[in-house]
């Protein structure tokens, strides 16, 4: 008892202190210290790592980050395009692995800040160095000028995924993986089910990814003023030097970060103020005008059931079920609020928890509130079936979705156990009982079983899209069979209704709640979001909490996201719309 005292009271003066040291944080460079605006600027944004979907809630993550999120920054970005007191934008270029959803609608808002007769100047070490992607560069080439660093050379070579196969080691170790998928090409457990790449799944990742190829090409071509044919033989050719990247007008400037700046100063006149994007929207005043209230709701991260509030570390990882339809009924019962956009980046979850949201956006749009689906980088899985009731789905050309399908699986450990010599015995009650156990192959009577839940789980599945979209039996199951798509092939399916980012659903979001389209609008997030301080505080609270049975231990956040790129996240016995495998490295 008295280990147990002094572990508490030394636990709580770690939390006092963390506490006042976020505190002092957060008074020094947080939210807390707005500074004031200066009469001209020139605005910097730091995109060597792209803003999330949702800032980190976690209390080490709040202590570190950037406050501000990817809508937030979008916001930004279209207000400054319209402030005659900003100049210009400077930009710092290297997030190389981006989702490629997010780096279009940040080459889109930047299009939008030039076209207003402003200037946009980006300044990169190196450019797609990893070889296997373009995100990076494919963000620069929105800009009016990039600038090179000398030693940093330009290797952007094209896109690639690579996938690794379990099941030759785990049968030498005597593991095994029992369960099941719905159809041919639900890849993802195919990782531990198969020895290499099926042939559906080589066919429809393939067709993908050359699906975001060419959109790059097509895109970069144009901005760059570089024909297609031309763009492809130079990536093919890398990686390049500096030097070649420049007189083959892939960029512009070769020079290091202080030349950038005087590039930037140039183009600025007199304006010698450069302001973070994120001092900038915090200096912002509010309206004083009251506006039309659209109403935010995020889908972020695996969709699973329950809620968030009792996690006092946080979990970015997840999208809580109870707590996004607990959102949603909130801005059905407003009277302020006229629509509701959903914005959504999962790559799925439990069909429970995504069935749970589909009907939440189901009930909103009952209560006489139109529902926009925004999707970012992926909304596949059961991160489309949260979507597939709204009035209208909005995503955009290269954000991965559709993945229509269902799996469940499972470890079963018997061949191991045995070479160990460990034997597990096991009493039962019910013909199915302990049929998703590690230690027990299941009986054929059990995977029938188990089958018929899958085909159970599929068939509302794919009825939930064929009413909600209007398909018939032959588009759908050209749609679904667990296909992925880039959202242009997502909307020829007729899986999703226009291309575009957040602003196109705010703008379809508008047009459905009759508000004049050229009226501003608020932007409201349910539920309502508090500042960094206060998440922080909260977590803190939450993480002091000691029951009668002691104090509870929770796994830090630092931790599951470690343990959530090997996959290590589900729970036995669920049928799960499980996350895409990593499709970059």
């Amino acid at each position: 008892m008295r280990r147990f005292i002094i572990g508490l009271l030394a636990t709580i003066g770690a939390i006092t202190l963390l506490g006042i040291g976020a505190m002092v944080l957060l008074f020094v460079r947080g939210p807390l210290a707005v500074k004031p605006l200066p009469d001209s600027m020139v605005l910097s944004l730091d995109l060597r790592r792209l803003p999330p979907e949702t800032v980190s809630s976690g209390v080490l993550g709040g202590l570190w980050s950037d406050s501000r999120d990817m809508v937030d920054t979008l916001q930004a970005l279209w207000h400054a395009a319209d402030d005659p007191h900003v100049a210009g934008l400077y930009v710092e270029i290297g997030d190389e692995d981006a989702g490629l959803a997010r780096v279009q609608e940040l080459r889109e808002a930047i299009q939008r800040f030039r076209s207003k007769g402003k200037f946009a100047i980006g300044f990169a070490e190196s450019l797609g160095s990893d070889s296997d992607h373009f995100a990076d560069y494919y963000l620069a080439a929105a800009l009016d000028r990039i600038w090179l660093q000398p030693s940093g050379g330009f290797g952007v070579a094209g896109l690639a995924i690579e996938t690794p196969f379990l099941k030759g080691g785990l049968d030498k170790l005597g593991i095994r993986v029992e369960g099941g998928k719905r159809y041919e090409y639900k890849s993802a457990p195919d990782t531990f089910t198969q020895a290499d790449m099926t042939a559906p799944a080589r066919e429809n990742l393939q067709q993908l990814i050359d699906g975001l190829y060419g959109r790059f090409i097509e895109d970069v071509s144009r901005d760059r003023r570089i024909p297609p044919a031309k763009l492809r033989q130079l990536i093919d050719s890398a990686p390049l030097d500096s030097e070649r990247a420049r007189t083959e007008g892939l960029v512009d400037k070769i020079g290091y970060r202080a030349d950038a700046m005087d590039d930037v100063w140039q183009h600025a006149g007199s304006t010698r103020d450069l302001v973070t994007l994120s001092d900038y929207a915090n200096g912002q005043d509010r309206p004083d005008v009251p506006r039309d209230v659209v109403a935010l709701v995020r889908v972020s991260g695996t969709i699973v059931s329950g809620t968030n509030a009792n996690d006092p570390l946080g979990d970015d990882l997840r999208a809580a079920s109870d707590d996004i339809v607990d959102a949603l009924d909130s801005a059905a019962q407003s009277k302020e609020v006229k629509a509701i956009v959903l914005r959504i980046d999962s790559p799925g979850g439990t069909y429970p928890a995504a069935d749970a949201v589909a009907d939440g956006v189901g009930r909103a749009r009952s209560a006489g509130k139109p529902v926009i689906a925004s999707m970012g980088d992926v909304a596949a899985s059961g991160g489309y079936l949260a979507a597939v009731r709204a009035n209208a789905i909005v995503a955009e050309p290269t954000t991965i979705t559709g993945s229509i399908g269902v799996f469940g699986i499972w470890p079963v450990a018997t061949d191991l156990l045995a070479t160990l010599g460990i034997k597990v015995d096991r009493l039962r009650v019910g013909a199915n009982a302990g049929m998703y156990s590690p230690f027990h192959v299941p009986t054929p009577a059990q995977q029938v079983a188990i089958g018929r839940e899958l085909d159970s789980v599929y068939a509302d599945f794919t009825r939930q899209v064929a009413d909600a979209r209007g398909l018939d039996a032959a588009r759908l199951d050209a749609a679904a069979r667990g296909r992925v798509f880039t959202g242009i092939e997502a909307k020829r399916a007729g899986l999703i209704d226009e291309l575009g980012g957040l602003d196109v659903a705010l703008r379809t979001a508008k047009a459905k709640a009759g508000i004049d389209a050229s009226k501003p609008i608020e932007l409201r997030p349910f539920p309502a979001e508090s500042n960094t301080l206060q998440r922080i505080a909260t977590r803190l609270m939450r993480l002091a909490d000691v029951t009668a049975k002691g104090p509870k231990v929770h796994v830090p956040r630092e931790l599951r996201d470690l343990l959530a790129k090997f996959g290590i996240a589900a729970r036995p016995g669920n049928v799960r719309l499980p996350p895409l495998p990593p499709l970059w490295h």
